[in-house]
């Protein structure tokens, strides 16, 4: 009887513990996402003044904590945090101001603190805002911020980027630079790396990034769900690949991983899918 009590009084202590420590776990679960919200170009029925509702809406469901954008000018960017949970880190590419589409992060300001960020170019003179290099159509940036997690007071370091979308060899050196960045600056963090590669799966760019972190599709607990692209063109694509992705390092745990393919009556909030990742910090 005496033995029968003993282990039902372990038995409970693990029980518990267990239901503890599923419980301290979930509440370091946060969702990541990138989303290339697509530059205010567009006329009817895309103009920024129709998508814009349909950006809320899809940003209000995909609930993410973090998330890099791609393409947005500082008018898009403002309208997405107004009345928002977010701040946002990041520059314009032709000044690393407010001038020229931004490569920003949004952040859950209940969530996450930003110690330091910054914006740097993709380019022969990644000091120097607005310059060209290596055959690329614009000039690129990267933008990069440190964060603590206010539940864990964990670190990392979150970078984003929108690399070219005509000269390969300015995306290889791109993210060549983007991830020698990382190697000299995040030191021992953990690392995570999104955005608009403009390449798939295989390309030498794709290949560089895995050389520094893992594609968090390919390591997620659970298989990857929603569309195979992430690039559809207003639905008109037919490559089933993606040209968007979440990097991330060994220190984070995904759970789960998809494209987000919602329309609205139709029409869509971009020409791109956002990704989204669930995931913990270990």
């Amino acid at each position: 009887m005496h033995r029968f009590k003993k282990i039902s009084a372990a038995f409970c202590a693990v029980f518990f513990s267990g239901i503890v420590l599923a419980a301290s776990s979930q509440k370091e679960v946060f969702i990541a996402a990138t989303f290339n919200v697509r530059v205010n170009v567009d006329k009817s029925p895309n103009s920024w003044a129709e998508r814009l509702p349909r950006c809320q809406a899809l940003l209000k469901k995909i609930d993410a904590d973090i998330l890099g954008l791609q393409e947005p000018k500082i008018e898009q960017v403002e309208s997405l945090i107004r009345n928002s949970e977010y701040d946002f880190i990041g520059g314009g590419r032709d000044d690393f101001g407010r001038k020229g589409e931004f490569s920003c992060i949004f952040y859950r300001k209940s969530r996450f603190v930003c110690l330091q960020s910054g914006t740097f170019g993709l380019s022969g003179t990644p000091d120097i805002p607005g310059v060209r290099s290596w055959g690329s159509a614009f000039p690129r940036i990267a933008t990069w911020g440190l964060f603590r997690d206010r539940k864990t007071g964990k670190e990392f370091v979150y970078y984003n980027t929108h690399l070219d979308h005509v000269s390969e060899a300015a995306r290889c050196e791109g993210i060549k630079l983007l991830v020698a960045h990382a190697r000299k600056h995040a030191s021992d963090k953990p690392i995570m790396i999104s955005g608009d590669f403009n390449s798939h799966p295989g390309s030498e760019t794709y290949r560089t990034a895995q050389s520094l972190l893992n594609d968090s599709a390919s390591v997620s607990a659970t298989p990857h769900t929603g569309s195979g692209k992430t690039f559809h063109g207003w639905g008109k694509s037919t490559v089933d690949q993606p040209i968007d992705f979440i990097f991330v390092s060994s220190e984070f745990q995904v759970l789960s991983h998809r494209t987000d393919n919602t329309t609205f009556d139709g029409f869509y909030a971009s020409d791109h899918y956002p990704v989204v990742v669930e995931m913990t910090l270990l």
